[in-house]
């Protein structure tokens, strides 16, 4: 009996030393999509951070069904896809949401100030908002550049007196139109040829709704200052396809906008 029962432990021993375990990663949140079953560092900063939104989480790096029921918690809240499943674009908006991400991540006014002069024209006029065959400008008035893409800050800056209409700068469909404590009121464009989104922040006015089909230089809204401003301007950002939070990321909109006579 003895010698059946050590035989027994023998072979339990070397079953269990032969199933595989999962083995926690060292990777930086934002690196990979996470989801039920997955551990590590970036697990555990994912839990830290959803907590830090107010959806309380036990910081144990194992992504089990307390994680991601605060996920699908936190989705629910967002308007986004409810999935339990949390990719790099959204770690981005959770980050910005929270406050981690770089200082500028959110607009901010213009670093030259808010008096800076607009451009102007040979003739000595103000810069309109222009219309080429490739799209419209966003800003149909006078408007010069604030802060640019980059360290953080995910698109461009454009002032412009509060009130100034905002076009929409190709034929798209209205994605979302909310209000959040950063962006202020904000809408998000698609375009359905390229699969991109166009993001303009800090409207005083929307002119729209979520659904609406916008041709090229229709009104969208006009420019303001709420949210998080301190001078009327638009943030203007494009993301790639399949877009805004959704698993595209932005880019320097610089040089689309280039392209439109701005």
């Amino acid at each position: 009996m003895r010698a059946a029962l050590s035989r027994t432990v023998v072979l339990v021993a070397v079953l269990v030393a032969a199933v595989p375990v999962a083995q926690a990663t060292a990777a930086q949140l934002g690196e990979r999509t996470l989801e039920r079953g997955d551990r590590g560092d970036d697990v555990q900063a994912l839990q830290e951070l959803l907590t830090k939104l107010g959806f309380d989480t036990d910081a144990d790096g194992a992504f089990g069904s307390g994680t991601v029921a605060s996920v699908r918690s936190y989705e629910r809240s967002e308007e986004l896809p409810v999935d339990g499943r949390v990719p790099p674009g959204q770690v981005h908006g959770m980050e910005r949401r929270a406050g981690q991400a770089a200082p500028n991540t959110t607009p901010s006014a213009d670093p030259t100030g808010a008096d800076a002069p607009p451009p102007t024209t040979p003739d000595g006029g103000t810069t309109p908002g222009a219309t080429t065959g490739s799209g419209t400008f966003p800003i149909d008035g006078a408007h010069h550049d604030g802060n640019g893409f980059g360290g953080g800050h995910q698109g461009q800056d454009i002032m412009a007196d509060c009130g100034t209409p905002l076009r929409a700068v190709k034929d798209v469909t209205v994605r979302r139109v909310a209000t959040q404590a950063a962006a202020g009121r904000y809408i998000v464009l698609h375009d359905g040829d390229s699969g991109e989104d166009y993001v303009y922040m800090h409207m005083s006015t929307v002119g729209v709704s979520t659904g609406d089909d916008v041709g090229a230089g229709e009104k969208v809204g006009e420019v303001g200052e709420t949210g998080d401003a301190t001078a009327c301007h638009l943030h203007f950002e494009e993301w790639t396809s399949p877009g805004w939070y959704a698993g595209g990321h932005a880019k320097d909109p610089m040089p689309f906008l280039g392209t439109l006579g701005g």
